[in-house]
């Protein structure tokens, strides 16, 4: 497994590719592809044939782009020769290895496989650089690496090498241009290809089972480059450009897409045929490679349909396959175009001419060569609804050829198919659109909207396709320019209010959306995350461009922005093979607007390109008499103070910026640029003031402008405004100084009549009275609109009035409204809303405005005025007047007329706001019975258009009047209604009456469907809001009934996203549901649907807003029986909610917590990570989404085979078969047999880690105990034949003294080494052998001195060789504990005789290996270094240290490692006596520090044993420590000792005793040599 458990850190930095090596040196003249597309097997084909021109002469291999497909590299030729490649599929990396054992906590090591395949990892080389420096073409991913030259080939002869010529007075090299048919000077490589596994780059419409669609496939496209090399071998490079040919063979009926394979088959045997009957289902994954009968039933007519292929480029030639008459190729060629943007559709389209319909003739002649033939394909029996649907894209190519430039290609096509993700795809020369987008001749409620996406298609041809991006960082450029021309057309279309309207409520909804997000020229290199990215790019880019373009139409003589981008497209097409003319950069871009406009963009580029956030303007104006001037104060802030929260739709967007390291822009201190203040002064004349906002003016800025009326009042009182009402007044009563507007908005319901009848209120008389003081009606800020931003005046609420219905500009009265829209609740807002509704004379949008306001003033302190005067506006305009026959009075709906489609909105949202009124927590009786006999007396008989999204809107209004504002209690409100109360029971039958009325629209959707099924949709929608407010109870089967497959896609996504919405995602078989269809869904836009769906659930969960994974505290009741609520809890969840929405991290933290140990909803997710049906972007998502829920899990298991083994048997020789000569034949049969190897052939040799360092304890010194034998080593006697009588009492003091610091040393090692061996001479009393217990000090009692048997003869000399325990690097384990007691260990038996010396032969250990060679190293010396020799005469013994360790062999040092990390301390002390001879006394130590015990005397001799545990043998007589382990320092005296003196009269014995430390657990445990020092 090569670095998969990487850390994230190294793993981002091994991502970042080098520019310099990821650059191929050399171009692509032309390319080449055949294609042969294959239905049944959804798999395609082919041939890739590349002409490449070399930049340099010792270019010997080239690296392509393939993904998904099977290349068999022998087959590669270079100009007809074959050729050396090698070729490794990037998209195998998106399977795991089948020996990993992984899930869904393993995501990383999946994550860190896949990495090559991320965007991240493409070098961003801008188009200008590589023209000028002659660099070469950036591949994607090099999969594909091909050898230039072969064996035997190019050897002789010279590379090819670019011409290059210098023009006269040119600095700069150029290539000359390459002639596409010149193949003397290029090299071809021909790459044959089929594809493999189709994740990405294709999609197959109408071949699986079940789907009755028509059959049809296309091209997907992406906005980073992966997906082209997907569909052939490529330079899936966006700065790469060249000519190509396209030759794709497909069916040439829609009768052969499904007969082929069956009449293929009839050539074959029937046993072959045999297992592929109709019976059989496929399963999931499964290609099958033929069928007995076609699975769809065809009318005859229908197999007749002719296939038709819609391809980029000009159709040049078609023709019926020669190798078989079912198929034909298409064949059509295009000019430089990259392969990003290379597309093609193949199905039985239908084809329309927009251009010959919609075009007339003298527009045709006065276009002349700049007319661009518009085309149109779509499936059967969808005709008339492209025709209506494409009906402004016709008009929208002839407003761009004379305004901008002529279109670039020779025609356009738009292709509609199924299944598509986003709406529009655009590609050279044609479009791929979603069939989602066509709309029948009778609907106008997705008509604009709609057009607007298809112009914006056509833009893309001319910026975006044609010219592309200079670098990443350029994308905002492209996608500015392409929706500022969008909107351009749409208001000659729609008109000048619909586009000032529109570019307003844009600001607006930017000035709440650029909050901590990056600014648009860094955005570029993060496109590639998400929708959303460029959602929010093609929302600012082009208001920028429209800033730009009102600052520069201000300078004289300037064009504006339009002019700048018709030179951009005029001088692509005049040169359109020059990569610099056909790409556009930020820089070039802005020198030009320079060029045209004398005007520097300097700060708004550093402030709107550059930087990020939109400023917020507070603004204080007031006149100043003295003066007569108006001081006017701007002060800004920029974002919010407090953190801005985070929905449900934000959440995925906000992760995925926090993964990627997407951080905020900089933004700037202060925003600056010109201002334009218009006044309105009191004579009515405006006045235009430009003011320019500096960087001075941090504080704020203060202007100062000129009052140019004269001083006077400004009266407009009553008469005035009923001489504007032209009612009769007497006129002499108008004074000379009033100014009486006769042709001013909103003056209608101004009769004393209709106040009293509307319930409408004027302005009070102290209003009045401030009115008349004012010395201007207004003042308008920003009026040219040159700043995006959010602007708060302090001018008062008349002066709003009067611009709302003074001023003729509609921003001016979408900024009137939103003052009042933010104002508290008044009669006099509810009066102006009214009239402004009621006005047809306003732009629609600003009426639907005051309607969405007006439900705020049904309010108790203004008697509800605001639903009574919504009711009457409907009335007014779409009710009659009727009287029963009773006398009494009805208002019933008029039939529907939708021809003034602005009547239509208002009428749309007069419904919905009579909804949202509220009297007592509820929509009133009176409300909610007008909606009710709306659904009921509706009628669209002689209207002309559908009334199929007015009847879903009615449907919402009464769900949303069914919503109380809050519900106290548990279970639903219909089932809590009481039933004795008259209101209560009305309202139950209310909610009976709504569901019915609900159900029966559902009910006639499944007969007769509506346009995209939006009546199921929207029944679906009522009920899952009902059931979240708990007004209804909640019941899952009403959705999951939807959830099959036969339902169209829309209803599938709805029916999942309101279980999500309720919170079923916590439920396990609803999880499992929506992750299967989720990862195996035909359509890949279900399955962005369904994720972005499961995205939100899971934001539900990390916010704690899910009801099933957020459980209530339950409520404490003591035994009085009262309640005590949770104040304190509830308030701290209360913030822990609060910080949740607020911060990222710690929504993912509580995600996290909450999805802990939840193993089926990892076994879901992987599952749908493993699909084979996801591509690379869902299966990213995916891996991501696991990041968010689970902890990590760094360890991976790891399968791996057995080693498989043969073996060989001769087999018995058969006694029947005979020779021809009659005898037995000879005969050798071997059998072999493959078999598994479980076991290994050698124990293998592990080596064991150290063990750990102990925990040191503070503890007091312990002593040890020493058992010494008295029985000889050997008999015999020596020195006149005396006996052995024991040892003294030094030499017991001495070893307890020894062992005493070895305790100590246990915790506290020795600062120098301890020698190998020891000798130790001293005298020996001549007393007879005892043994008795060891007493290491005087603070122990003696024992009793009892009497001991007679040991045997001893010799007069002993000597002592102790042998060490490996030296360990670790401290030595501590004593045991006392109640531990360590088993005695008896001395060696009967010695050898003295002329024999013994062996000093360790014991191994039972499973010690015969083979162990480690080195032992004993030297014996006396106490003064002298021992008798072989001859009687003292001969000296030296101790050597061992030095040789180096030259040991690798396994003698392991087994000695082994042994030193498994060793322990000893606590056990074996000595066994030998004889030595002393000739003189003078070789006793001088003193104790003389020997060379390691671990001798740092202790004093008053260290005791705390175990208590003493070493007995058969005698009980007390010895004296050994000398060697004595402290240094004076001889311990006799009161230190303990025992008896030893006698003097006795002659002095030596005696030596060998000392092995043994380990306490274990007593056969072999002692160790030193390490090395």
């Amino acid at each position: 497994m090569p670095n998969t458990l990487d850390g994230e850190a190294a793993a981002e930095a091994a991502a970042v590719p080098d520019q310099q090596g990821a650059i191929q040196p050399f171009v692509i003249v032309k390319q080449q592809v055949e294609l042969d597309i294959n239905f049944q097997n959804k798999s395609i084909s082919g041939i890739s044939i590349i002409h490449i021109f070399p930049m340099t002469s010792d270019l010997d291999e080239i690296m392509l782009d393939a993904r998904q497909c099977e290349i068999n590299v022998d087959d590669i030729t270079v100009d007809g020769v074959k050729t050396k490649a090698k070729f490794d599929d990037p998209y195998d990396l998106m399977t795991a290895p089948p020996q990993w054992q992984i899930g869904a906590t393993q995501y990383h090591t999946m994550m860190n496989r896949m990495r090559p395949l991320m965007p991240e990892r493409r070098p961003d080389m801008p188009i200008t650089t590589r023209e000028k420096e002659l660099l070469g073409c950036v591949p994607a991913d090099r999969a594909l690496k091909i050898s230039l030259r072969p064996e035997g080939q190019f050897r002789d002869e010279p590379r090819r090498t670019l011409k290059i010529k210098t023009g006269k007075g040119e600095q700069d090299v150029s290539i000359d241009r390459l002639d596409p048919n010149d193949e003397e000077r290029g090299i071809k490589v021909s790459i044959p290809f089929r594809s493999k596994l189709i994740r990405d780059g294709l999609h197959f419409v109408g071949i699986d089972e079940g789907d009755q669609r028509y059959p049809h496939v296309y091209t997907r496209h992406s906005i980073e480059p992966g997906t082209a090399s997907c569909i052939f071998p490529c330079v899936d490079d966006p700065g790469s450009r060249h000519p190509w040919k396209l030759m794709i063979t497909c069916p040439r009926t829609l009768g052969d897409v499904f007969e082929y394979k069956q009449q293929a088959l009839a050539t074959q045997p029937p046993a072959a045929a045999a297992p592929l009957n109709g019976n059989r289902k496929r399963k999931s994954g499964d290609i099958s490679t033929a069928r007995s009968k076609p699975h769809v039933c065809l009318l005859e007519e229908d197999k007749m349909m002719d296939m038709t292929v819609v391809c980029s480029g000009n159709l040049t030639g078609e023709q019926i396959d020669p190798k078989d008459d079912r198929k034909k190729t298409m064949t059509f060629e295009c000019q430089n175009s990259g392969a990003q943007h290379i597309a093609f559709a193949i199905g039985p389209f239908e084809h329309v001419e927009l251009w010959s319909e919609f075009r007339t003739e003298e527009a045709d002649e006065k276009l002349g060569s700049n007319a661009a033939k518009i085309h149109a394909y779509c499936l059967p029996s969808r005709t008339a609804d492209v025709r209506h649907t494409c009906q402004p894209i016709v008009e929208a190519a002839d407003y761009f050829a004379p305004e901008f430039g002529r279109y670039p290609f020779e025609s356009y096509k738009v292709c509609f198919v199924d299944d598509m993700i986003p709406d529009t795809t655009a590609a050279t020369s044609m479009s791929l659109c979603s069939n989602r987008l066509l709309y029948p001749e009778d609907t106008t409620d997705t008509a604009i909207e709609v057009t607007r996406k298809l112009v914006h298609t056509l833009a893309s041809q001319y910026i975006g396709v044609n010219i592309v991006p200079n670098q990443r960082s350029d994308s905002w450029l492209v996608i500015g320019i392409q929706w500022f021309m969008t909107d351009l057309f749409m208001r000659s279309l729609c008109g000048n209010n619909w586009y000032k309207f529109h570019l307003k409520t844009m600001a607006d909804k930017l000035v709440e959306a650029d909050i901590n997000r990056p600014s648009i020229h860094d955005l570029g290199e993060h496109l590639h995350i998400g929708d959303f990215e460029l959602d929010f790019m093609a929302l600012k880019a082009p208001l920028v461009l429209f800033i730009l373009d009102q600052r520069m139409s201000k300078i004289p003589g300037s064009t504006g922005v339009v002019r700048v981008i018709s030179s951009i497209v005029s001088g692509a097409n005049i040169d359109p093979l020059n990569p610099i003319m056909t790409s556009i950069s930020a820089a070039e871009f802005r020198r030009s607007c320079e060029k045209k406009s004398q005007y520097r963009p300097d700060e708004l580029w550093d402030q709107w390109v550059h930087g990020a956030g939109c400023p917020k303007l507070f603004i204080k104006q007031r006149f100043n008499k003295k003066n007569l001037n108006v001081d006017i104060t701007i002060s800004q802030t920029q974002g919010t103070s407090k953190p801005k929260s985070i929905n449900r739709e934000e959440f995925w967007r906000e992760y995925q910026e926090e993964i990627h390291s997407v951080y905020a822009g900089e933004v700037p201190k202060i925003f600056t640029g010109p201002f334009t203040v218009r006044i309105h002064e009191a004579d009515g004349t405006p006045y235009e003031h430009y003011q320019v906002i500096t960087e001075k003016d941090k504080n704020g800025t203060n202007l100062q402008i000129a009052y140019n009326t004269k001083y006077k009042r400004l009266k407009r009182t009553k008469k005035a405004v009923a001489a504007a009402a032209n009612i009769s007044s007497d006129k002499h009563d108008i004074q000379e100084d009033d100014v009486i507007y006769f042709n001013m908005l909103g003056d209608v319901l101004t009769t004393q009549k209709d106040v009293e009848n509307w319930g409408l209120q004027e302005w009070s008389e102290d209003i009045h009275t401030a009115m008349d003081q004012e010395s201007y009606e207004w003042i308008r800020f920003d009026c040219n609109f040159e700043w995006v931003c959010e602007t708060i005046s302090d001018m008062p609420g008349y002066m709003y009035l009067a611009q709302l219905q003074q001023d003729r500009d509609v921003v001016a009265h979408q900024d009137a409204l939103l003052y009042f829209a933010r104002g508290k609740r008044h009669g006099v807002a509810a009066t102006i809303e009214t009239r402004t509704v009621m006005d047809r004379r306003y732009y629609h949008g600003i009426r639907t405005m005051a309607i969405e306001d007006l439900p705020k003033q049904a309010d108790p302190d203004l008697n509800y005025i605001g639903l009574a005067q919504l009711i009457l506006s409907f009335r007014h305009f779409f009710c009659y007047k009727a009287a029963g026959q009773a006398g009494n009075v009805t208002f019933p709906p008029l039939p529907n007329d939708f021809r003034d489609q602005a009547q239509y909105a208002v009428q749309c949202a007069l419904a919905g706001a009579i909804a949202r009124t509220r009297e007592k927590g509820r929509c009133s009786k009176h409300g909610r019975n007008f909606l009710l006999e709306l659904l009921l007396f509706n009628d669209n008989t002689d209207n002309e258009y559908s009334d199929q999204f007015y009847i879903a809107t009615l449907l919402e209004a009464l769900t949303t009047s069914l919503i109380p504002e809050r519900h106290d209690g548990d279970g639903d409100l219909l089932s809590r209604l009481k039933a004795d109360d008259d209101d209560d029971e009305e309202f139950k039958r209310f909610i009976k009456k709504t569901i019915d009325e609900i159900d029966k629209y559902r009910r006639m959707d499944e007969w007769s469907s509506s346009y995209q099924n939006i009546w199921t949709i929207t029944a679906l929608n009522c009920k899952m809001r009902l059931m979240k407010e708990r007004v209804i109870p909640v019941d899952p089967v009403e959705f999951v009934q939807y959830l099959q497959d036969d339902n169209t896609d829309l209803i599938r996504i709805k029916g999942f996203e309101c279980l999500v919405e309720l919170g079923f995602i916590s439920n396990s078989l609803v999880l499992k549901l929506l992750l299967s269809y989720m990862s195996t869904d035909k359509s890949p836009y279900v399955r962005e649907q369904l994720f972005k769906i499961f995205c939100k659930g899971i934001a539900a969960i990390a916010f704690g807003e899910s009801k099933a994974s957020q459980p209530e505290p339950e409520l404490q009741i003591d035994d009085s029986g009262l309640i005590i609520e949770q104040g304190e809890a509830e308030i701290q969840q209360r913030k822990l909610d609060a910080v949740r929405k607020e911060d990222i991290n710690q929504s993912l933290k509580a995600l996290k917590e909450e999805l802990k140990g939840n193993t089926t909803l990892q076994d879901a997710v992987w599952k749908a990570v493993e699909s084979t049906k996801i591509g690379l972007k869902e299966k990213r998502q995916l891996l991501e989404l696991c990041s968010a829920m689970f902890e990590p899990d760094y360890t991976l298991l790891v399968t791996v085979p057995y080693p498989k083994y043969w073996t060989c048997a001769r087999m018995p020789v058969d006694p029947t078969k005979i020779s021809p000569s009659g005898t037995a034949r000879k005969s050798l049969v071997l059998k072999f047999t493959q078999r598994i190897r479980t076991h290994p052939r050698q124990p293998p040799i592990v080596d064991l880690p150290p063990p750990p360092l102990p925990i040191l304890e503070a503890r007091p010194p312990e002593t040890k105990k020493i058992k010494l034998s008295s029985r000889p080593s050997f008999n015999g006697s020596l020195n006149g034949g005396s006996s052995f009588n024991g040892l003294p009492s030094p030499i017991v003091a001495a070893a307890a003294a020894a062992q005493t610091h070895n305790s100590h040393s246990a915790s506290t090692p020795a600062p120098y080494a301890r020698k190998d061996s020891i000798s130790v001479t001293l005298s020996r009393p001549a007393t007879p052998a005892a043994t008795v217990p060891f007493a290491p000090s005087t603070a122990q009692a003696p024992p009793s001195a009892s009497a001991a048997p007679a040991a045997p003869p001893a010799p007069a000399f002993d000597s002592i060789a102790v042998q060490p325990v490996a030296r360990l690097s670790t401290p030595l384990r501590g004593t045991p504990p006392p109640n531990a007691r360590a088993p005695s260990q008896q001395l060696n038996g009967s010695a050898k005789p003295a002329e024999k010396r013994p062996k000093l032969v360790k014991k191994r250990k039972s499973n010690e290996a015969e083979f162990n060679d480690r080195p032992k190293k004993v030297a014996k010396t006396s106490v003064n270094g002298v021992r008798p020799g072989a001859n009687g005469r003292p001969s000296k013994v030296v101790t050597l240290p061992f030095t040789q360790w180096d030259k040991l062999s690798e396994h003698t040092r392991r087994t000695l490692k082994i042994e030193k990390s498994s060793h322990t301390s000893s606590s056990t002390i074996v000595a066994t006596p030998t004889t030595k001879r002393i000739t003189s006394a003078s070789d006793r130590p001088s003193s104790p520090s003389a020997t060379g015990f390691s671990g001798s005397g740092r202790e004093g001799p008053g260290s005791q044993n705390s175990s208590g545990v003493g070493l007995s043998s058969s005698s009980h007589k007390q010895r004296k420590p050994l000398p060697s382990s004595a402290p240094h320092g004076p001889p311990p005296s006799a009161a230190t000792t303990s025992g008896a003196a030893a006698p003097t009269s006795q002659a002095p014995i030596k005696k030596v005793i060998k000392l092995k430390l043994s380990n306490s657990s274990s007593q056969q445990s072999p002692s160790q040599p030193s390490p090395p020092r």
